[in-house]
């Protein structure tokens, strides 16, 4: 019993002689201990239903601080450990909810402080592209889309790297969900390079292109030739590129190409024409092993041939990128990396990307300054491996004056090299930038170092400016600029159907978590007639 003047305290487990009787002076000053009968013959419970989840949550907020992906398992434990008690999985779950939300501030009220937040950012990062898409409704804007291209990325990207563009986009796994659009080149370094990134409601013909025109203004625009892009076979994305005309390069990552290819022409024999063909430099090495695949199964080679070669063969990739890249692998790594933010609410989203990209610029730039060489570590590596394989090749001086042509010959192979064109009839040395092993025999023959054929893309000083460019930083939403503008309402859900999931389907070649295969149906197969679909008891022939 608990009223204004007295409170009356028993234990919960019968028979229990524990005791306590408390009432208010006459004066009403202080408390006083009438009765207290301190002994207990009960067990002792380690449910405690007082431990509610605000209780709970406000005692949590300086672990989930530092170790905000921490388990509920661990939660479960911590309390136990820390006050004696054992939350319920449930319990432990919406503490923890609760928890983020006052860190992290609530998953609808962040849409309120979006402009505010886009307001902070461009004011700190001069010239940097933030734009936000959002529904005209009769009453406050929804928000739609959004697209970001940080100043340091734009520019260093534009100066400095290849212009070759990898697009791909993942799954957000909040409260709204969406897709979290992306644009990642590669630096000297062959490391990826984020450019741009994007929210979207769906990976869609309408998102891709708004997302893709924001990305070609900061980009310059497209010049005749001078952008190749790379992506996965998504309708939208391939609708969207080739809109852009002709002389814009798409390719198409081989790796799901072929991921699709072999659901139809599996095995490992057809793997190996397929990279085959891809890998191949030249028409003539390309034409070859479309040939081997022709002959083995020649409805793989026809539906190949519905393929346009400039889409996955190096053999027709233009050689102006200086990249034969040909699987989306920097966008799926960039997507790796963010996992950890995907499923937050958008403005911390937004703020892990940018503190990401910030702390991997000035971690690039201080690992390349100490490294000593002139050539970035990983062409470095490229370069004396095509050194060691050129020791066989045979080279014949042609007689110019200007002591560039040269032929190169091993057995029956022979090629053509123009050491002041920098080509060589293999194709490989135009594709990337990199003198391949033809040239360096040629190269060696005439006293020249190969390092200083290399493309400057891949100098180290060219890099270090790459990462010379700094993303600045940001005040906390106590110092944010207030706005007089409508308040932005969160996007519609639009919820999936079935239980809620956080991990994507696995193909038949991914590694899983599991050591085991997963349960697969089988047929029932008749004993007495051997068909398929019923047993011996149900047979009727």
């Amino acid at each position: 019993k608990d009223d204004k003047r007295r409170v009356t305290v028993i234990c919960k487990q019968k028979d229990c002689p524990f005791y306590l009787w408390v009432r208010k002076s006459m004066q009403a000053t202080y408390w006083q201990v009438v009765s207290f009968q301190n002994e207990h013959y009960c067990f002792r419970t380690v449910r405690n239903s007082q431990a509610t989840p605000e209780w709970v949550s406000k005692r949590l907020m300086s672990l989930l601080m530092h170790s905000p992906d921490m388990r509920l398992k661990a939660l479960v434990a911590f309390a136990l450990e820390k006050w004696g008690f054992r939350l319920s999985m449930d319990q432990a779950y919406r503490a923890k909810v609760k928890a983020i939300e006052k860190i992290e501030g609530a998953t609808r009220d962040q849409y309120k402080h979006l402009r505010s937040y886009v307001a902070e950012l461009l004011d700190k990062n001069k010239n940097s592209t933030m734009k936000i898409k959002y529904d005209l409704s009769p009453h406050d804007p929804i928000f739609e889309r959004m697209y970001v291209c940080l100043k340091a990325c734009k520019s260093a990207f534009v100066t400095t790297c290849r212009s070759l563009v990898g697009l791909d986009g993942c799954f957000l796994k909040g409260e709204f969900g969406g897709q979290l659009l992306t644009a990642v080149g590669k630096d000297g370094n062959s490391q990826m390079f984020p450019i741009a990134y994007g929210i979207v409601e769906s990976k869609n013909y309408s998102s891709c292109k708004w997302f893709i025109d924001q990305l070609i203004v900061d980009l310059d625009g497209i010049q005749e030739g001078s952008w190749a892009f790379i992506s996965d076979q998504q309708k939208g994305l391939v609708e969207v590129i080739k809109e852009l005309g002709e002389n814009v390069e798409h390719r198409l990552c081989v790796k799901h190409l072929y991921g699709n290819w072999k659901k139809k022409y599996p095995g490992e024999h057809m793997k190996e024409l397929m990279w085959m063909a891809a890998r191949a430099t030249t028409t003539l090495d390309w034409e070859k092993a479309m040939l081997q695949i022709k002959n083995y199964d020649e409805e793989a080679w026809n539906d190949l041939q519905k393929l346009n070669p400039t889409c996955w063969t190096r053999s027709a990739f233009k050689v102006n990128t200086k990249c034969d890249l040909q699987v989306n692998n920097m966008c799926e790594a960039f997507n790796n990396v963010i996992m950890k933010y995907r499923h937050k609410p958008i403005i911390t989203l937004l703020e892990g990307i940018r503190f990401y990209i910030s702390s991997r610029i000035v971690k690039l730039r201080t690992t390349l300054k100490r490294y000593e060489g002139s050539i970035c570590p990983k062409i470095q590596q490229i370069m004396e491996k095509n050194k060691k394989t050129c020791e066989p090749w045979r080279t014949h001086w042609c007689g110019d004056v200007d002591l560039s042509l040269f032929e190169v010959s091993k057995g029956m192979e022979k090629y053509v090299v123009n050491l002041k064109q920098q080509t060589c009839s293999c194709r490989k040395w135009e594709l990337t930038g990199i003198p391949c092993t033809h040239a360096i025999a040629c190269m060696w023959i005439n006293g020249v170092e190969p390092e200083l054929s290399v493309n400057s893309y891949y100098r180290k000083s060219t890099v270090l400016t790459t990462y010379s460019f700094i993303v600045y930083p940001c005040n906390g939403p106590n110092l944010w600029p207030p706005l007089q503008t409508p308040v932005m309402l969160p996007p519609i859900m639009r919820r999936a159907p079935g239980r809620p999931k956080k991990a994507r389907n696995k193909k038949n070649d991914e590694s899983t978590k599991r050591p085991y295969l997963p349960r697969q149906s089988r047929s029932v197969v008749c004993k007495n007639c051997k068909a398929i679909g019923h047993n011996r008891r149900t047979c009727k022939g």
